[in-house]
């Protein structure tokens, strides 16, 4: 609203949720909120290098010196652009995810993560906010709400970084930034991922 009102385009970056790791095709559409301009990559290439750019067609039109004209007219060159080895990834990558079921085992694999910090870690007494939509999350170990990203910043750094090494014993990688769960994990894959968050909660103070 504040960008209509003033004429400021409203940018997207959806590096990370383009191409339906929310459940929509965009995270646009599954926030209802329509940008001028999106950001693409990761996912839209299947894992490989590619990117791309999409928005109103006035604005891409600028990219077009037929229809811009000289004075209009952006050159927009990349390195990620165009490449045709990712290009194929990135389609088959979006072939398997629109499969049937494909969105609601990938939401069901991140909710198992979920359900599994949230219960052993309270099991446990530790302060924390498990935060985010189950195909991207994190557990913050704070006891005040996180709503925002100064929320992520109070919580208690040195926990997470303990956290993420006792899992690490179970031979549990997480990243010190957020969980993207994958429609690769198994049952066992999961049973060794809960089994690796209960020893963790459990030797965290300790």
């Amino acid at each position: 609203d504040i960008c209509t009102r003033h004429g400021i385009l409203l940018i997207f970056d959806e590096v990370i949720t383009g191409f339906g790791r929310l459940g929509a095709p965009f995270g646009a559409q599954y926030f209802d909120v329509q940008p001028d301009i999106i950001t693409f990559g990761k996912i839209i290439g299947g894992g490989l290098p590619l990117a791309a750019i999409a928005g109103r067609e006035e604005i891409m039109a600028r990219f077009d010196k037929n229809k811009a004209g000289e004075d209009g007219f952006l050159l927009q060159i990349g390195t990620l652009s165009g490449n045709p080895l990712a290009s194929v990834a990135g389609l088959k990558t979006m072939e398997i995810l629109r499969r049937p079921g494909s969105y609601q085992r990938l939401k069901e694999n991140g909710r198992t993560i979920m359900r599994a910090m949230e219960e052993h870690l309270s099991a446990a007494g530790i302060a924390h906010r498990v935060v985010g939509d189950p195909v991207l999350f994190d557990v913050v170990f704070t006891d005040r709400p996180v709503v925002d990203y100064r929320g992520v910043l109070r919580g208690d750094a040195d926990l997470a970084k303990r956290f993420n090494a006792l899992l690490r014993q179970r031979g549990i990688f997480k990243s010190e930034g957020k969980v993207y769960p994958s429609l690769a994990l198994t049952e066992d894959d999961l049973s060794q991922t809960v089994d690796a968050i209960a020893f963790a909660a459990k030797n965290l103070r300790a």
